[in-house]
């Protein structure tokens, strides 16, 4: 019987251990991680409701309590397990779990992701000199984060047994809620700059030379430079040699999504809205919140948004207040073809100038998904009667094979029936990039651990062939637009190497981009000393002869500029920002678009 009683109390006071264990971890998480990273999401989104800022506390306290409830319960249980088997006293696990706790989320918060463009005072020569960086680093930066986590456990430890630790568990609890609530009331006081009207009167194009936009996405200055020297890229080294090219500056945290919506209007991320490829939505959150980079509710969120409340919406057009530059060409009357605007080329928004031309982004999987035009070809195409020979290159077809092939289709199908050249072109494809977060290990071995020679002959080549495919592309283009056609070639950021990270290269320090100009009245062998994402807008404006906004963000670069732009570039308006409202032709969130998107990320490796 005394046996039996006693293994009874034992299990008695091991639960109840345990359950102190899991309460600690619950209070430790959702105080001292959640509420603070759900002000900062609070603050990156610029949240101007208390309802949203409640909801986003309750959701970050959770997420995080359950993550440091489940890591201090498990911790404790293996803990007084062993004190069992051994006969010794367990003792509180909980300051060890909180040691271990801010270890693994601050040393993955400093270093996942960290590339050799980020290492300071230096930039390692290869993977020996970034394993020593990363060694040193993550042992000096382990050892503070221990030292102060004990330091501050001692502290909390006197607290408790002085019975003032639950006054100050509910104070911080009260100061959480409370700037919750403030937070909000305060964006919502403060008003944001507002820009003045859109003039419609004044949206008149001068005469000038048609322009092509072509974006690459990730496209490093550094991979161009070395393969236009090695002879493999003879359109782009043209453009090199006799025109005008720069290193462009870009947007820093931030990813494709943010900078391609600030290339195309002109707008910072302040002012367009747009913080990442998708919001978070959950009961309460309204349109949703963009999450926080570096946080591990971002590396989590496949993971919580299988809780059937939690969903994902990527942006689209609808998400900017302001135009894209195809459609302003197209309502001043210029004849306009697009050929995927990324994100914010979906829904398709009509085009009012009858030879305009938009396929928008995802028409080749939209194509695929339905064996042909589909039911829903408007939310992709604008017109929506677009001529087979255009689907038939787009259906199924990977970024960069459908865009080169569709836009070469769509080009000769309107030569065929007399339709007007276009005086501007928009081509967008995000291949580069994503080749060169999955494939740059082979390209660059010496920057790796553990490179096989098997791997290196198999997808050493890989980056430098979506090089020389952008390459061919180019040469086409000239061909099919003539030699009256100026080209302005942009990638919204460069490549910076990494082996601490799923990806093989990340750019979120902002690693530069690049900018090449090229055609008639473009300055021969030039290199400006400086641009920047936000300048490709003006600068298009003003080569097509349309008003620049009194409120852009960048410049014109007219250091670019062989000769004085194009008649009527002086022209300003004050701004295009809610110029028009987009229409949405989706209604709401579409199911199947968000999975597809989410197949898309997930196979970047964003997800």
């Amino acid at each position: 019987m005394a046996e039996r009683a006693g293994a009874a109390a034992f299990v008695r006071g091991s639960l109840a251990a345990c359950g102190r264990d899991l309460r600690a971890g619950l209070l430790f998480g959702a105080l001292l991680f959640g509420g603070p990273i759900s002000l900062a999401h609070l603050v990156h989104n610029r949240t101007d409701s208390a309802v949203v800022g409640i909801a986003a506390l309750l959701l970050f306290a959770l997420l995080y309590g359950v993550w440091a409830g489940a890591a201090f319960g498990g911790l404790g249980l293996v803990w007084r397990t062993l004190a069992s088997l051994r006969r010794r006293p367990a003792g509180n696990p909980a300051t060890l779990a909180a040691c271990l706790f801010n270890l693994v989320f601050f040393e993955l918060f400093l270093f996942y992701g960290l590339t050799y463009g980020q290492v300071p005072w230096f930039t390692p020569a290869g993977v020996r000199g970034m394993a020593l960086f990363l060694a040193v680093a993550c042992t000096l930066a382990g050892a503070a984060i221990w030292v102060v986590t004990w330091v501050l456990a001692a502290r909390v430890a006197r607290l408790a047994a002085a019975g003032r630790l639950p006054r100050l568990v509910a104070a911080l609890a009260i100061a959480l809620v409370a700037a919750h609530v403030a937070l909000p009331i305060a964006f919502r006081l403060v008003p944001e700059e507002r820009a003045a009207s859109f003039d419609p009167t004044a949206l008149v194009a001068g005469e000038g030379p048609p322009v092509a936009l072509l974006g690459f996405d990730g496209v490093d200055p550094g991979m161009l430079d070395k393969l236009i020297d090695a002879g493999e890229m003879p359109n782009l080294a043209e453009f090199v040699r006799d025109g005008t090219s720069s290193r462009l500056g870009t947007i820093s945290d931030a990813n494709s999504a943010v900078i391609w919506a600030s290339i195309y209007t002109g707008e910072a991320p302040r002012r367009h809205g747009v913080h990442d490829f998708y919001r978070i939505r959950f009961p309460g959150s309204g349109a949703g919140l963009f999450p926080v980079h570096r946080t591990s509710f971002k590396e989590l969120i496949d993971q919580v948004a299988r809780v059937p409340v939690i969903s994902r919406r990527f942006v689209n057009r609808l998400d900017l207040p302001s135009p894209p530059i195809w459609e302003i060409t197209d309502r001043a009357g210029l004849p306009t073809v697009v050929v995927d605007g990324y994100f914010y080329s979906f829904p398709a928004q009509e085009m009012l100038e009858p030879s305009s031309r938009m396929l928008g982004y995802g028409l080749n999987d939209a194509l695929a998904a339905s064996g042909g035009a589909g039911a829903t070809l408007d939310w992709f195409a604008q017109p929506p009667d677009v001529p087979q020979e255009v689907l038939d290159a787009a259906a199924g077809r990977p970024d960069l094979d459908w865009q080169h092939r569709a836009v070469l289709a769509l080009l000769e199908h309107r030569a065929g029936q007399g339709l007007p050249a276009p005086r501007f072109l928009n081509l967008n494809t995000h291949e580069p990039d994503t080749v060169s977060h999955q494939r740059w290990r082979w390209a660059e071995p010496e920057l790796f651990p553990f490179v096989s020679r098997a791997g290196i002959e198999e997808h050493g080549e890989a980056v430098a062939d979506v090089y020389r495919r952008i390459d061919g592309l180019v040469g086409e283009l000239r061909q099919a637009l003539g030699p009256e056609t100026i080209f302005v070639v942009v990638s919204d950021h460069g490549q910076s190497p990494t082996f601490v990270h799923r990806l093989y290269t990340q750019h979120r320090h902002g690693p530069p981009g690049v900018l090449l100009l090229y055609g008639p009245g473009i300055r021969r062998g030039h290199r400006l000393e400086s641009s920047h994402v936000f300048d490709v807008f003006p600068t298009v404006l003003a080569l097509l002869g349309l008003p620049v906004p009194e409120d852009a963000e960048g410049r014109v670069l007219e250091g670019a500029f062989e000769t004085p732009p194009a008649p009527g570039s002086a022209r300003r308006v004050a701004t295009y920002r809610d110029a028009w409202q987009p229409v949405d032709t989706v209604g709401g969130t579409d199911v199947e678009r968000t999975r597809q998107e989410i197949e898309r990320l997930k196979a970047m490796g964003y997800l």
